[in-house]
């Protein structure tokens, strides 16, 4: 797109526009975000944070969550967003590798329980960011930094955490986890813990701390795969959802493969981009013992019975299920006429986002 038309995109006067516009962009935006120039991606930051101003807040939680895995996100846009409100900012927080220690350190200084809570759930985190957690955070944000085994600890981090565990049985039963706490530290710790609290965490530290050393850095070497395993799939779910919108592959093929991966997250997310649906509402309903909501939305996307069939198979292997549900799903499938989808679909677009503006 050249520049001049992003610009007049950002300048268009209707709310509605607006929000089509932003759809778009951001649209352009991800599904080439590997292949534009950094004067592009500049520009392309540039227009979704102008455009992010005059939007409400449910969109702004779409473009966070698309761009949050992406390593082209200007960090400019990056932080825009992670400054927002905390359902706009969870993603990038919890995500973005465009962020750096210092910008995690600053959000983490100036932001809300909310805000901490997201950052404590990174897959890395060094000491300087924990000792801000450990300092600002409260209830649920020092538990989920404590079980976050790719955080680490200062030891002033571990000491604050142990006394305040004193006083917090579930805080305790996490740091009973961690195999890299200081011995004094969890020495004095044990009094405090449940019995099988203390037990475990007094097997820890009789353990070859050498030992666990190895096995916590395996441990953080596995994520790290995962990381980029599902960094990989994600952009390839994406290349796949830019090709059925431009008609080079019919989304029962995209489906069917990624059925045959396994890669149910991922047919979650083709599946929410294409119907316009939150990824965390097609997540739900996949992983529901009534088919009813998958089945409209599949249906509204015209798949094929013979895919909805083999995905009804897979949902029934992750909720393990009887294989001989399958079949009775596939009947109520065939039974389901396109005309009715779209309708139910719509009037769950509508009830939600009337519920949300209540």
């Amino acid at each position: 797109m050249p520049n001049s038309m992003l610009v007049d995109l950002a300048r268009e006067g209707s709310s509605e526009k607006r929000r089509e516009l932003l759809q778009q962009v951001s649209n352009l935006f991800v599904d080439g975000s590997e292949l534009h120039t950094d004067r592009e991606t500049l520009l392309f930051g540039e227009v979704l944070s102008r455009l992010l101003d005059q939007v409400p807040l449910d969109d702004r939680v779409k473009v966070a969550d698309r761009v949050s895995g992406l390593d082209r996100t200007p960090r400019d846009l990056a932080l825009k967003l992670a400054r927002d409100d905390a359902r706009v900012a969870a993603p990038i927080l919890r995500h973005s590798p465009v962020l750096t220690e210092d910008d995690l350190i600053g959000l983490a200084t100036s932001q809300g329980q909310a805000h901490l809570h997201a950052i404590a759930q990174r897959a890395e985190l060094g000491t300087r960011v924990t000792d801000v957690i450990v300092e600002r955070g409260t209830g649920e944000v020092l538990k989920a930094v404590t079980r976050n085994l790719g955080a680490q600890f200062s030891e002033r981090s571990f000491a604050s955490l142990a006394e305040k565990a004193g006083s917090d049985h579930e805080l305790g039963d996490a740091l009973s986890f961690r195999a890299d706490m200081p011995p004094l530290i969890a020495k004095a710790l044990v009094a405090h813990l449940s019995p099988a609290a203390r037990q475990r965490l007094e097997h820890l530290m009789a353990q070859d701390h050498e030992q666990l050393d190895a096995l916590m850095n395996e441990a953080r070497r596995e994520l790290d795969q995962a990381r980029h395993t599902n960094r990989r799939n994600r952009l390839d779910a994406k290349l796949a959802i830019a090709d059925i919108r431009e008609g080079r592959r019919p989304l029962d093929e995209v489906v069917d493969q990624l059925v045959f991966k396994k890669r149910i997250m991922d047919v979650a997310f083709v599946l929410s981009e294409l119907a316009s649906v939150p990824e965390a509402h097609v997540n739900n309903v996949l992983h529901k013992v009534n088919a009813m909501g998958i089945a409209v939305i599949c249906r509204s996307l015209d798949m094929s019975d013979t895919v909805y069939q083999r995905l009804s198979a897979l949902r029934c292997e992750r909720l393990r299920l009887n294989k001989a549900q399958v079949m009775p799903m596939v009947t109520e499938y065939r039974q389901l006429d396109k005309q009715t989808a779209d309708r139910a679909l719509r009037f769950h677009k509508v009830r939600s986002t009337v519920g949300r503006a209540g």
